[in-house]
């Protein structure tokens, strides 16, 4: 499975090192990838992020389980230490040849106080 994430930010640097989303299920996973590609702009970045888990297991072939969503937090990362709300305008997932896009709740906008930095 590949996410596409679309983010604006003020940070130069930042990473997002995970996603936290609830299912309709009620259950809480932590979206993690092995590997992504950012491009940067002068208002944020755009991610292909490649090897999508459900905290410890890939995600392959669960692309149903991701309708109706919320994302519960995000983990990011930023050398300079600082750090600034951002926003996630878009999440596309793509799971052999299906895509499913995450509108309901986004655009998403980070709350510090419920954002995990490292």
């Amino acid at each position: 499975m590949t996410l596409y994430l679309t983010v604006s930010t003020d940070l130069e640097d930042l990473v997002i090192d995970y996603i936290e989303v609830r299912l309709v299920t009620s259950e809480t996973v932590s979206l993690n990838w092995d590997e992504s590609e950012i491009e940067r702009s002068d208002s944020g970045f755009q991610a292909r992020c490649k090897g999508v888990y459900f905290d410890e297991e890939y995600a392959n072939g669960k692309l149903g389980s991701l309708r109706g969503m919320q994302i519960d937090g995000i983990g990011i990362y930023s050398e300079f230490g600082s750090y600034s709300d951002i926003v996630i305008a878009e999440m596309i997932f793509e799971d052999a040849g299906e895509q499913y896009e995450l509108e309901r709740f986004l655009p998403y906008i980070t709350n510090m106080g419920r954002c995990a930095v490292s």
